[in-house]
């Protein structure tokens, strides 16, 4: 088996250099931007620092003054890192890099310098495919999940293409699952869970769960409300501690702390009177959240449980392509699990995000070769429909019966002491 774990690496980071060095995101120049805002000794102010520019300054003909509109560890991680491993790089690239790219693609330099700025999700990225394979006993089903991660085309559009950051909050999660399940350490989950809501908020959800769970063994927290409330609490604590320096500037206040597209998901609603509504997410969230409370399961399937309130924000969500990582180890726990007996459902899931991808923004398909085939930037997108919300609503629709689907199969049954 460790010579079949030795290419399946060897072929995945094969795969995950030429896509980190040949492809392009508009989404990874805010990164570095921010490493270049904080060196000049922008730390407290950092939120603040687009909006104090004069109304001429050429910078906000670039970026917008609500550039920086995630939690503070984003930037004060991998803006520090985007801005040193640059640093060998000519100024005059990363100028051009800022203010410039489309004149710099088709510059050597620019592949080399979109490769070194993708390289820290590696670390991320293989320490997933590591955890994913503990999960499993038998060496048949830890390769096969292995080889599913490595190769699964989400991880590598949404980290190596794109160069987005979900696969760090993606690696919390999954690490918080494995020291809940393999260590039974659940305090020190929680705190994985806060750091994971620290890049990205959808760890917050899982904490309840983690919190719930019962199990025919007897667990350290099993019963107690009170270290109920602690696992919560400490979740919650790590995130506010990463915020709290910053909650003093309106630029983060205004951009950062309540972000919009988290509030997508509090939409959709039933009228009940006209003024009153059911939101049907919170809803459906606080409904499992009791169903948890009330049925005792088997802690080694946690896992489901935290599939199934992912699924429930995903549902009601008008979610971006990156996103769907986040719901990408759970598939694959599905997969493996089942004997690929739900393929059908990976299919149907696969089809609905390939064509958001492709649906209307080339710079989510035509334009991420731009840097090996400059041509490619400024190409209208691969097909563009005559009612682009219609096309949406049917992919969702897709997407939704599949996730209905699994929320049916893995709707938590009382497990027998």
């Amino acid at each position: 088996m460790r010579k079949k774990i030795i290419w399946i690496i060897a072929i995945g980071v094969l795969i995950r250099l030429g896509l980190a060095f040949s492809t392009y995101h508009s989404d990874v120049q805010p990164f570095y931007f921010a490493g270049s805002v904080i060196a000049k000794g922008n730390v407290f102010n950092f939120y603040d620092y687009l909006g104090n520019l004069p109304a001429g300054d050429p910078i906000l003909k670039i970026y917008p003054p609500n550039l920086f509109n995630y939690p503070p560890l984003v930037y004060f991680f991998l803006g520090p890192i985007s801005y040193l491993v640059s640093l060998p790089f000519s100024r005059e690239l990363m100028n051009g890099f800022i203010f410039d790219l489309p004149n710099q693609l088709g510059n050597l330099q620019l592949n080399f310098l979109l490769l070194i700025l993708k390289l820290p999700y590696f670390v991320f990225d293989l320490g997933i495919a590591a955890l994913i394979f503990k999960f499993f006993k038998e060496p048949k089903n830890k390769l096969f999940a292995f080889a599913l991660w490595m190769f699964n085309p989400i991880n590598l559009y949404a980290t190596y293409m794109m160069g987005q950051f979900d696969v760090i909050p993606t690696f919390l999660t999954v690490l918080a699952l494995y020291f809940a399940v393999k260590r039974e350490k659940f305090f020190l989950a929680a705190v994985f869970l806060g750091l994971g809501a620290s890049f990205k908020i959808f760890p917050f959800l899982f904490l309840v769960p983690l919190a719930l769970m019962k199990d025919k063994r007897s667990l350290p927290y099993d019963g107690k409300w009170m270290d109920r409330i602690k696992i919560v609490g400490l979740g919650a604590l790590t995130y506010v501690a990463t915020i709290l320096p910053f909650i003093n500037s309106s630029g983060f206040r205004a951009t950062a702390l309540v972000a919009g597209q988290t509030t997508k998901s509090m939409y959709a609603a039933l009228p009940i009177s006209g003024g009153e509504s059911i939101i049907f997410f919170p809803f459906l969230i606080l409904f499992f959240y009791l169903v948890f409370l009330f049925k005792k399961g088997d802690l080694k399937n946690l896992w489901s449980r935290f599939f199934i309130v992912i699924l429930i924000f995903f549902v009601f969500t008008h979610y971006h392509p990156q996103w769907f990582l986040w719901v990408t180890p759970f598939i694959i726990f599905d997969l493996v699990k089942s004997g690929l007996k739900h393929w059908p459902l990976v299919v149907l899931s696969f089809v609905s995000w390939l064509g958001l991808v492709t649906l209307y923004d080339p710079g989510l398909s035509v334009w991420l070769f731009s840097p090996i085939a400059p041509y490619l930037y400024g190409q209208k997108g691969l097909w563009i429909p005559s009612d682009l919300n219609i096309a949406r609503s049917y992919l969702q629709t897709i997407f939704v019966s599949v996730a209905t689907y699994y929320i049916y199969y893995y709707f938590p049954k009382e497990s027998k002491a």
